[in-house]
């Protein structure tokens, strides 16, 4: 359905394209990241394939997302981060007082 650079695949997917925007930060940047976004309507799973290619070598990595019980439009692992990080923040905030 799309295949482009970080950038371009934000304006056209901005709720859709999280992984890959983060991932191109971190990366070889936005402009030179390429996104590739397939919509599948007989898959069940939220899907992410990584691949980076250097001289170190190549990493291919794939990540299966359920949908959240409460949310179907956002990753049951997107839930359960935002959990953690809430907890760390919690955490921190009272260790200060």
């Amino acid at each position: 359905m799309f295949e482009g650079n970080a950038l371009e695949a934000v304006k056209a997917f901005p709720k859709n394209v999280n992984v890959a925007a983060a991932l191109s930060f971190n990366g070889i940047g936005p402009k030179e990241t390429i996104v590739r976004v397939i919509a599948d309507p007989n898959l069940r799973v939220n899907s992410h394939e990584v691949v980076a290619e250097g001289a170190f070598g190549r990493l291919q990595a794939t990540s299966e997302n359920l949908p959240s019980p409460r949310n179907a439009k956002s990753s049951y692992l997107a839930s359960l981060s935002a959990i953690a990080e809430l907890r760390l923040a919690a955490e921190a905030f009272v260790a200060q007082k």
